[in-house]
């Protein structure tokens, strides 16, 4: 009789997700956030998607790297102009995604200060397998970086400067 071998994989592991609601704006939730929690969040250029009809819409997209802890924060607006990043959180107006994080306890302590913030109404701690197409909201993620920060810290090390002779 033959048997049947599974294997369970954890796509997400490594990653843990906040839901935030609130009013503010972008640059001033961030601003926050990076007072609350000792951070620094940037701002980077709009993060695109797409949807099934494809129109291409634009989120703003911060990101902070912890080089004491090779681990990653993203803050990502869930609203353009006219549509929703992830329609099934339409009642969230922010993501924050955190990426290689050892200490699994900085997501409790991050919702916790995060809730002190003047006009943040709530935040979750989301699951990222009940999210649909997860899977391709992170790796969206993960090119976005890789054209922000990734290739022009690469390019600007290339820089061939020619010698005086």
């Amino acid at each position: 009789m033959a048997k049947k071998l599974s294997i369970d994989i954890d796509y997400f592991e490594g990653y843990q997700m906040l839901g935030i609601v609130s009013p503010l704006k972008d640059y001033a939730l961030a601003f926050h956030i990076n007072t609350k929690l000792d951070i620094e969040l940037k701002k980077y250029n709009d993060i695109r998607f797409s949807d099934k009809s494809d129109n291409i819409y634009g989120f703003s997209w911060y990101y902070f790297f912890n080089h004491l802890l090779s681990a990653k924060i993203y803050l990502i607006s869930n609203k353009s102009a006219t549509a929703r990043l992830i329609p099934s959180k339409k009642q969230m107006d922010y993501f924050m995604l955190f990426k290689d994080f050892s200490n699994v306890d900085l997501a409790t302590s991050s919702i916790q200060n995060i809730r002190k913030i003047n006009n943040v109404m709530a935040v979750f701690n989301l699951d990222l397998n009940s999210i649909k197409d997860a899977d391709l909201f992170i790796e969206n993620i993960e090119l976005h970086e890789i054209e922000e920060i990734l290739k022009p810290a690469k390019q600007a090390s290339k820089k061939y400067i020619k010698p005086n002779i």
